[in-house]
């Protein structure tokens, strides 16, 4: 077997790694939905292209806030999401892949509810029960936190919606750092850049 060959077999392999929900590495999930934390927007892109994955929005918030959309999943779920629309959503700051999210949008309210039971089983097999339970208006949300990840469930009945999102920690406390350093020299912080600004991480984007 030549080198060139020998290449390629690795690369296959370190590239189907990424591709587990969630990757597990040492006790530590250090996945996200497919993708590493602290990745570039342009080798996400490159991941993106590879499994012929369709972008449908590419949007700048800010100098430091970037978010792609993507649709379907580049991972093996492990639920039907046959009744559901589905998109992966990737947000970077300062270039570096800071949060994903898996966002379901069933047909109709019995499947939400179904796909919700679904997901909150599957999540609490992997990471035990949630340490935090939220309801605000319609919106429901369960946190878990797994080392330097946030994993954070929500549901919203009323737009037919449930959601997965994992937050990477480090990143993005360096966010609201630099936010409030901005702000305490007088700088605006634009309404799109307070996601989980207060830190603990159950405030989905809608």
């Amino acid at each position: 077997m030549n080198l060139r060959s020998i290449s390629l077999i690795i690369f296959i392999l370190t590239f189907c790694n990424t591709l587990s929900f969630p990757e597990v590495k040492d006790g530590k999930n250090v996945s996200a939905l497919g993708f590493n934390f602290g990745i570039s927007k342009k080798d996400a892109l490159e991941i993106i292209k590879s499994q012929g994955k369709k972008v449908v929005e590419d949007t700048v918030d800010s100098k430091e806030i970037r978010t792609i959309i993507v649709e379907g999943a580049l991972i093996e779920l492990p639920v039907d999401t046959s009744n559901a629309d589905l998109k992966t959503n990737l947000e970077f700051y300062d270039n570096e892949l800071m949060a994903s999210s898996l966002v379901f949008k069933p047909n109709n309210i019995l499947n939400q509810s179904a796909l919700e039971a679904e997901l909150f089983k599957y999540l609490s097999g992997l990471y035990g029960e949630p340490v935090g339970k939220e309801e605000v208006l319609n919106i429901t949300t369960w946190t878990w936190h797994i080392t330097d990840i946030a994993v954070i469930l929500s549901s919203n009945p009323k737009n037919n919606v449930a959601r997965i999102d994992y937050v990477y920690k480090p990143l993005n406390q360096s966010r609201i750092e630099d936010e409030f350093k901005q702000k305490q020299q007088g700088e605006t912080v634009e309404p799109a850049k307070q996601m989980f600004i207060d830190g603990n991480y159950s405030a989905p984007k809608q």
